[in-house]
């Protein structure tokens, strides 16, 4: 075979290889689903061991809540009893000052305390088995941000933690205690090692992104997968456990046309008005079962809240909508849980404290 064959065979089956990992507009429809009718779950006002709710997860048969004004967990059945609260505020060993994360993994929960940058593992009658303690980011171990904020945990309990562009990645994946760290997605813009409120706030007032939140993703895994999202670009990739990149799918929401122009003349305004500026993100928040991943988006104004479901292979996109729920107009005050067990949506809006539920329609 003569060279020039050889390599117009091999060019054809790179661009075969491309293809199968990034999914074409084309290839892909949105469709729609409307919730019309969803209830009360739980709410601080009936149910009294509830304080301050910040983040659910779906648990089998229910609900866990994380409630940062009772420094508790909560975990709840189907019908919102009560089942066991566990954690308690400190410095001790198995205490915390704040809970930034917390997963079911299988046999045994993981907390992660920001204010302590302490792990702490539960078992499952919520009695302490051990906790970590870092002394510094074991991804960006020389930058000033040397404490991560927000942070994902994979079912092996190995942990997922945004670079925020360091080593050219978007995430990282390693252990809480260290060892080794692999990095994974390609950055889309420099790394930014240092914070500077000042310089963030003067971008924000001429209505552009600091280049600090550029390279911003949101995070969520199942068994077989990691799903990222890319905040900036709407691109929402899915990886392996190892970080190899499975399929990237440009989302491209309908109802998200003008979200970014809208951010951006909100936050000129505040700018001058000192008012509270809005971060340039397309999700709020983002929950995964074995099927796939639901991303609760952001929306313009006067748009319903809106949920995007991809299946596992990263063909399609579902767009469930609930018309009588008004999302937070910062973007910060909402959090969401699917229960694939019994086919159960759960949608928290925090600042009233009232969880909601509703009938998955997929």
């Amino acid at each position: 075979m003569s060279r020039l064959k050889i390599l117009a065979i091999l060019c054809v089956v790179s661009i075969l290889i491309g293809c199968a990992s990034e999914v074409n507009d084309d290839e892909r429809y949105y469709q729609e689903h409307s919730i019309e009718d969803f209830s009360v779950f739980l709410s601080v006002e009936e149910n009294p061991f509830l304080g301050r709710p910040t983040a659910i997860k779906a648990s089998p048969g229910g609900l866990y809540i994380i409630d940062s004004g009772r420094y508790k967990i909560h975990k709840v059945d189907s019908t919102g009893d009560l089942q066991m609260s566990f954690g308690s505020l400190g410095q001790g060993p198995g205490e915390y000052q704040t809970i930034t994360g917390f997963w079911p993994l299988g046999d045994r929960y993981l907390l992660y305390d920001y204010n302590s940058f302490k792990f702490i593992t539960y078992d499952l009658n919520g009695d302490m088995i051990d906790e970590v303690i870092l002394t510094k980011n074991p991804v960006n171990p020389e930058s000033g941000r040397s404490i991560p904020i927000t942070v994902e945990a994979l079912p092996s309990g190995k942990l997922l933690i945004p670079t925020g562009g360091s080593e050219g990645s978007l995430f990282a994946i390693t252990e809480p205690d260290g060892g080794e760290v692999i990095y994974a997605g390609n950055a889309l813009d420099e790394f930014v090692t240092i914070y500077n409120h000042e310089q963030v706030t003067e971008t924000y007032s001429r209505g552009e992104n600091p280049g600090i939140f550029k390279n911003l993703v949101m995070l969520g895994s199942s068994s077989d997968g990691i799903y990222s999202l890319q905040q900036t670009t709407g691109v929402l990739e899915k990886f392996t456990h190892s970080g190899e990149r499975v399929w990237e799918l440009e989302l491209n929401i309908p109802g998200q046309m003008g979200l970014m122009y809208q951010i951006a003349q909100h936050n000129i305004e505040a700018g001058r008005s000192n008012g509270p500026t809005q971060m340039f993100m397309y999700a709020l928040a983002m929950d995964t079962t074995e099927e796939g991943v639901a991303i609760l988006l952001n929306m313009p104004e006067n748009q319903p809240t809106t949920i995007a479901w991809v299946p596992e292979e990263g063909r399609n996109v579902d767009l469930i909508t609930i018309e009588s729920l008004d999302p937070d107009e910062l973007g910060f005050m909402e959090m969401f849980a699917l229960s694939a067990e019994n086919r159960t949506a759960y949608y928290l809006e925090r600042e009233t404290g009232t969880v909601y539920k509703f009938d998955w329609p997929l």
